[in-house]
């Protein structure tokens, strides 16, 4: 693929990624959700041809061996490690508690705390009026952290925020009502749908509204 382009030849700066590419692409998205499937799958298989305990110890292992074999396949295509390092821990700490809890529904409990927790985080940031969405899209987006002070920005960083918060809280809601009614498929299924592609949909309309917010002029107040 060619350096140059019609943006960097004209003097402008390229592209960004795209939002996808710039999640950790189609394989990440995929790597993400497989093992969690992976897990329900072969649960559901066994435990129909054996017990409730040998079904869940043959499903850990077999979910722990997709996070291996997607860190062994991700070297040998030479591929960034960061994303499948950081999903196989996760998938250590739901293997943990499924196993110390004796059901399948368990690999999910830890996604219901991180979501929990992230929405109180979000939520009480736009609270104390230091909007974590405001933060983290200057990180990206080279905003001067000036924004601070101006309080419109302030304000469409808050409800940014108030925005993620409510991605957390339905994801954590959902999950919830799942997790007590011991339904480890439907859970895997929600996990998918309301993992990447939510926070994908997310992402776009932040951005949107904030550059939406900050294309419209400064009002100043008439002069008498």
């Amino acid at each position: 693929m060619p350096d140059a382009s019609p943006a960097t030849v004209s003097g402008e700066p390229p592209a960004k990624p795209a939002l996808v590419e710039a999640l950790g692409g189609k394989r990440g998205l995929l790597d993400s959700g497989l093992p969690a499937v992976v897990f329900v799958f072969v649960n559901s298989v066994v435990q129909a041809l054996t017990s409730r305990e040998t079904a869940l110890r043959t499903a850990i292992a077999a979910a722990l061996l997709t996070g291996v074999g997607i860190i062994v396949l991700r070297l040998a295509r030479k591929e960034t490690l960061q994303q499948a390092i950081s999903g196989f821990l996760g998938l250590g700490i739901a293997v943990f508690f499924a196993a110390r809890s004796g059901e399948a529904r368990g690999f999910f409990l830890p996604g219901i705390f991180i979501n929990l927790g992230y929405g109180v985080v979000f939520l009480g940031s736009a609270l104390i009026g230091r909007p974590i969405v405001g933060a983290i899209y200057a990180a990206v987006d080279g905003l001067d952290s000036r924004w601070r002070q101006d309080p419109r920005l302030r304000r469409v960083f808050a409800v940014a925020s108030l925005g993620w918060t409510l991605v957390f809280a339905s994801r954590a809601a959902v999950q919830t009502v799942l997790y007590v009614a011991d339904r480890p498929g439907l859970l895997a299924a929600s996990r998918l749908l309301m993992g990447w592609p939510l926070t994908i949909a997310a992402v776009a309309l932040t951005v949107a509204y904030v550059k939406r917010a900050r294309a419209r002029p400064v009002e100043v107040p008439a002069v008498a």
